[in-house]
């Protein structure tokens, strides 16, 4: 692999400019190609991040047949994922594909398929796992900080602004606060506690469009451990998370875009961690990608294909449960 390693961005919105933000300023990287819908967005995201017009594409197709791109960002709407991660895939390219990585269990089995069957790399970018608090936490956790964890509580909301025709509550576009931020705490939950629970409990509430506006999630373990998830696009909420032992507990602020974590000991230790951003926090999901490939890795063993699998899953499972899907 070359030297320098360049990526080209499929979708042309905020997500795709901040993960643009991130690439411009890491070292050994270079933003070689953006793709939209319509050519002008693209010649404009170009001028923004210093892309050369005749590599701002107003086709996907034309992105993935330019033979410098090492690897592809898929930041277009969920119901689109699936189809523009098989395009990059089939034409050789890596794929790190934003959340949910796939509308459903089925999508991401197919594209997993296709990344096996290429021998090419493939990622969800479930940035909150590479974050340094996260990856800290869950060592920490597993050496058994506040002894064995009894439950996890996480919730992540937003008042949205309700428009029928835009994407959070149009259900063509994949609308609603579970695909959009539940998948966060539910994928949280994953992290700490595992992709499999007992039992999946839960009650979706759903509005006018036909999209979930907020969603009430147990999750039981084996073990006995269970987690408590709230998300809404309904109200603004402390997006906020806590794990209980039996020997302390952590707090953990922001935590889909963690900077700090308290440990609160039982024995009234208390300890703080901080990790700043480098950047804006999408440096790290960008780094395992380069890393992997460099490596000769299909995918991450941070972010597993059977991880997206089985957070996907539990996703249908909720959906199934509530009637909406």
């Amino acid at each position: 692999m070359k030297n320098i390693f360049r990526w080209g961005i499929i979708g042309a919105g905020n997500i795709a400019h901040r993960f643009a933000t991130a690439v411009k300023q890491l070292e050994g990287m270079e933003l070689a190609g953006i793709a939209a819908r319509e050519k002008t967005r693209a010649e404009q995201f170009g001028k923004e991040f210093d892309v050369p017009q005749e590599r701002c594409y107003g086709s996907y197709e034309e992105l993935v047949a330019n033979g410098q791109i090492d690897a592809v960002y898929v930041a277009t709407l969920h119901p689109f994922h699936k189809e523009q991660a098989i395009l990059a895939l089939e034409h050789g390219k890596g794929v790190l594909c934003e959340k949910p990585v796939t509308m459903t269990k089925a999508e991401i089995e197919e594209v997993v398929a296709i990344a096996k069957r290429e021998n090419v790399f493939f990622m969800e970018a479930m940035k909150t796992r590479f974050l340094p608090v996260n990856i800290q936490l869950r060592k920490l956790l597993a050496e058994g900080i506040i002894g064995e964890i009894k439950s996890l509580r996480a919730e992540l909301g937003f008042k949205a602004e309700f428009d029928p025709k835009g994407r959070l509550y149009d259900i063509e576009k994949g609308g609603g606060a579970l695909l959009d931020i539940g998948i966060y705490p539910v994928s949280y939950a994953a992290y700490f506690l595992g992709n499999q629970p007992k039992y999946v409990q839960s009650q979706l509430t759903y509005g006018v469009t036909g999209v979930d506006e907020s969603d009430a999630i147990l999750l039981g373990y084996e073990n006995g451990a269970t987690a408590q998830i709230y998300s809404t696009i309904q109200a603004n909420t402390h997006k906020e998370a806590s794990i209980l032992g039996t020997k302390g507990r952590i707090h953990i602020p922001l935590f889909s875009n963690a900077q700090s974590a308290t440990i609160i000991l039982d024995s009234g230790k208390e300890r703080t961690l901080a990790e700043p951003y480098e950047i804006n926090g999408f440096e790290y999901e960008i780094r395992e990608v380069v890393r992997c490939m460099k490596e000769g890795l299909v995918e991450s063993p941070l972010m597993t294909w059977k991880d997206s699998i089985e957070i996907m899953g539990m996703i249908d499972q909720i959906f199934a449960a509530n009637q909406l899907k």
